[in-house]
């Protein structure tokens, strides 16, 4: 097949899961013997070259003019080249992201266009219970409904997405984000009292809350440290959401909260082999692939009772779930784990085999390319089915 991603969030940038994912698929389609293409559109500032191959993946990035309607262009300018490809035959399928609305005033094209669902601005603001701008809700379903075929992240998040957006369409299929396995576990210098929270500084990550039950957390285990990964954020009352965290934090226990910043995808994946445990208590998670690359790490994961958090783990089985509102809760979950090493290694253990089974990518790479492979054949139906009934009415 001939597969095209639009992704504005290809690495090597520091962001976070979308480019992540399109870059595991894409690599992993390549190596299965499928052309793959990745075009999306980025800032003229963007450490990155404007065309480059990564491990087979074709990449092109498209550059956002400075001007104040600039963005409008370089979306005009990326479907001219996406309509090209397909013309020319280059591409056979579209694949783009619900967020930032790609499709949106796409006409019609002789390939499918696949919308995946992993949480667009609307359906995030609406899990926060917030609405969402006029512009960007009309964008973003018109993107959506745009789609031939639409693929969910998560069952949950396709359900909530018809509910934001009023769509009548069920998901045509629910494929969950792959991960990567590490290709080995170092099985040294994992640090029982370690605590590590991955993610942007943000309320929906729920780290104010569990910035809240830290002091709970030391009065329990004097000895525990708590280490912040992710790039700042803005804070409830506005300006930075690190410097508001750390006005919680009693003096007397703020030196055991360390702040790293955001950082590459690599070097956080070789953290969670370091870690005691990871503590993600996140308000709004359509999928997110965290969680589950901490848990592919062996690294104890402390995750969400919202979203889709239970479709990725069974509560004290192969993680625990925590509900972001309950400061105590999450207190009581870090504590359980710090109190009993022995519980903390058996649902680690059984986390990375849960991720094996169920998340990796040999396993999900399959039903990405039956699926692709069903679209490709149902579009093509559909198309000669037109055709027919134009002839007809003639």
């Amino acid at each position: 097949m001939k597969l095209c991603f639009e992704c504005s969030e290809y690495p090597p940038g520091t962001h976070g899961g979308l480019g992540s994912l399109v870059q595991i698929l894409a690599r992993g389609l390549v190596e299965a013997g499928h052309q793959v293409r990745v075009v999306g559109l980025y800032d003229a500032a963007y450490a990155a070259p404007d065309y480059e191959e990564d491990n087979g993946v074709s990449v092109w990035r498209l550059r956002i003019p400075a001007s104040r309607w600039g963005w409008v262009s370089a979306r005009r300018r990326l479907f001219l080249l996406v309509r090209q490809w397909c013309i020319s035959g280059d591409v056979e399928l579209i694949e783009v992201p619900d967020f930032g609305a790609p499709a949106a005033g796409w006409p019609s094209l002789p390939v499918p266009v696949v919308v995946r669902l992993s949480g667009s601005a609307s359906f995030f603001r609406s899990e926060m219970g917030r609405r969402a701008g006029w512009f960007t809700y009309r964008l973003e379903r018109a993107s959506i409904r745009r789609g031939d075929f639409i693929l969910s992240s998560s069952r949950y998040i396709g359900a909530r997405t018809r509910g934001v957006f009023g769509i009548r369409q069920e998901p045509d299929a629910v494929i969950y984000n792959p991960v990567d396995l590490p290709d080995h576990l170092t099985g040294a210098g994992r640090d029982p009292n370690s605590v590590f929270f991955a993610g942007t500084l943000a309320v929906k990550k729920g780290v104010v809350s569990l910035v809240r039950a830290w002091p709970e957390v030391i009065k329990g285990w004097p000895g525990a440290v708590l280490h912040i990964w992710g790039k700042d954020g803005e804070a409830p009352e506005g300006g930075s959401m690190r410097g508001f965290l750390a006005s919680l934090l009693p003096a007397a226990i703020a030196g055991s909260v360390h702040f790293h910043g955001h950082v590459r995808l690599e070097e956080l994946l070789d953290a969670f082999q370091t870690a005691g445990m990871a503590i993600l208590p996140s308000y709004a998670e359509g999928f997110a692939l965290t969680p589950l690359h901490a848990m592919a790490a062996g690294c104890t994961t402390i995750y969400t009772t919202r979203g889709s958090g239970p479709e990725l783990i069974d509560d004290g089985i192969t993680g625990i779930l925590v509900d972001p509102d309950r400061p105590d809760e999450i207190a009581r979950a870090i504590l359980s784990l710090l109190q009993d090493p022995d519980l903390a290694a058996r649902i680690g253990e059984r986390g990375r085999h849960h991720v094996e089974e169920s998340f990796s990518l040999p396993v999900l790479l399959a039903r990405n390319e039956d699926f692709y492979s069903r679209c490709l054949k149902e579009f093509g139906l559909r198309r000669h089915q037109r055709r027919g009934e134009q002839v007809h009415a003639v």
